[in-house]
């Protein structure tokens, strides 16, 4: 490994250690507000309305902080149950919905229970890519070809960003979140000599990860 090589990598750990902490630091209140919320509710206490909104606010912040921090914080090692990640991609789907997206329908095909850690981790951050392709809500589907996470997105739109695509492909600057949490997917893939593979297909857009070469 060159010193380049070894000072981005040093860069990585780093950023991903750093959403950690974030990600950390920002659960413990969020969690209390909702707990606060719920007990004002059980007392009675407090405009109904108000509290249910409050509370569901901070379910949903908590749920997407879940899914941000396993997605983008240091990788574990240890297996994930198949059970446990779809409950966090579920609740993290769910606390986005709105009346203009509603909530997606995720569909999981031919995956191993558990799942090793380094394939959930890329399973996380395609459904933050297919979350981001789906603007108005729609369907994905999460598999494994050749034994490497698949992601099929069907909606009307269903694309990416231009600097989205040009993060997941190629190394380089990049411009805001978004192309960030991709390039972090390219470089995921890259540890293990393969890489991500954005194609339109009949059935929806394919986001996949392949063998390298």
């Amino acid at each position: 490994m060159g010193k380049q090589d070894s000072t981005e990598m040093e860069a990585l750990a780093l950023a991903e250690l750093l959403c950690a902490r974030v990600c950390h630091d920002l659960s413990g209140p969020v969690g209390a507000t909702a707990a606060g919320a719920e007990l004002f509710m059980d007392l009675g206490g407090g405009d109904p309305e108000t509290l249910t909104l409050v509370s569901t606010s901070a379910a949903g912040a908590a749920a997407r902080l879940r899914l941000l921090r396993a997605a983008l914080g240091p990788a574990a090692s240890s297996p994930h149950r198949l059970a446990a990640l779809r409950g966090m991609v579920d609740s993290h789907l769910a606390s986005l919905a709105s009346a203009a997206a509603p909530a997606i329908v995720v569909s999981w095909r031919d995956i191993p229970d558990p799942v090793d850690g380094d394939t959930a981790r890329l399973m996380l951050n395609l459904v933050l890519l297919g979350r981001d392709a789906l603007p108005r809500g729609g369907r994905m589907e999460l598999g494994l070809d050749n034994g490497l996470p698949s992601l099929l997105i069907h909606g009307e739109p269903a694309s990416l960003a231009d600097d989205v695509k040009l993060a997941l492909t190629q190394a380089g600057p990049v411009s805001g979140p978004r192309p960030a949490q991709a390039a972090l997917t390219r470089i995921l893939a890259e540890q293990q000599d393969n890489k991500v593979c954005v194609t339109p297909t009949s059935l929806g857009l394919r986001v996949a990860i392949e063998k390298a070469g």
